[in-house]
């Protein structure tokens, strides 16, 4: 089968429920390839820049700063680039989540890398684009290529495994090993300039309520996937969450950074901590691997001593 990479940038508003999107776009990694090669010829065609930032192209700020730059020059640069968008017509996908709810309710009471939207996002992408795919014409395995978050990636390798459970069976053989987080200005990585094109526009609309003149050329006419996390969902997470004794030990980066540090030594011992047992201990069947191992964390932090080491 033919490989699909979904590539993904993200934009938040800072305004309002200031909603973060994450859009990108879905085609044959063969594909891509071509794409990258007319992505960079025309960004080195006078006026040439080494690379495409939306908020930079909005502010003429950045590799738009330069004097020859000027509105007419902008706009006609980032038309002949959403033009090579619309000539390989990927599919094109968009998920957002109200971050200030987000930030008032869920990550108060959430450990210190489930209080991250970035992290959350990630998986709402990987499952809405599998599922997608999954009940597309074309079942071909997914790549998915995010912008890189600093410590996300880490985070989502630890909790990769039991994350995905949730998705369909068919779904879930779709995904192509773990999610990447990569530079956008690094040559191979074009895909996601264009990705951070889309969510720039979709977010600038949120937050501004205006209509973009070229929205809708970034927006694929084939297939455009739209999904936000509702705001009871979230609500639903907060009260979850709240109820976890061990949640408070792993809110502070440093608890977190330990927490990950502990979780690795027993991992590469062939030990998996959320499916440690011992004497008195009792996972209800279908207990999620963050119940589990906050409960292993904040039983270490307090001596218990489990049986199975």
């Amino acid at each position: 089968m033919d490989l699909l990479q979904a590539f993904t940038d993200d934009s938040a508003a800072q305004a309002g429920d200031k909603r973060l999107y994450l859009a990108g776009y879905l085609h044959r990694a063969d594909v891509w390839a071509s794409f990258s090669k007319d992505w960079h010829k025309e960004l080195k065609a006078w006026p040439a820049i080494e690379y495409l930032k939306a908020s930079e192209a909005h502010h003429l700020s950045g590799q738009f700063h330069h004097s020859q730059w000027d509105e007419q020059m902008r706009d006609a640069k980032l038309a002949k680039l959403a033009a090579i968008i619309a000539h390989y017509q990927p599919v094109s996908y968009e998920f957002s989540v109200n971050g200030r709810l987000f930030e008032d309710e869920l990550k108060p009471v959430s450990p210190y890398g489930f209080g991250r939207l970035h992290f959350t996002m990630c998986f709402t992408v990987l499952s809405g684009v599998a599922r997608f795919t999954a009940e597309s014409p074309v079942r071909a395995p997914v790549q998915f290529i995010f912008d890189e978050q600093q410590g996300v990636d880490a985070d989502v390798e630890m909790f990769m495994a039991e994350m995905i459970k949730a998705l369909p069976v068919e779904a879930r053989k779709l995904v192509d090993g773990l999610p990447q987080f990569k530079n956008e200005k690094e040559q191979p990585y074009a895909p996601l300039q264009a990705a951070d094109l889309l969510a720039w526009h979709l977010r600038r609309e949120h937050e501004t309520g205006e209509k973009l003149a070229r929205t809708n050329s970034l927006i694929s006419s084939d297939g455009h996937l739209v999904q936000e996390i509702p705001d009871e969902v979230l609500r639903s997470w907060a009260t979850h969450h709240a109820t976890l004794p061990g949640v408070p030990l792993l809110q502070s980066k440093r608890q977190w950074k330990g927490f990950k540090a502990e979780h690795k030594r027993l991992m590469d011992a062939g030990i998996d901590p959320s499916k440690i047992t011992g004497s008195g201990i009792y996972y209800p069947e279908g207990s999620s691997v963050l119940v589990r191992t906050i409960d292993w964390f904040r039983r270490q932090l307090f001596g218990s001593r489990y049986l199975s080491l």
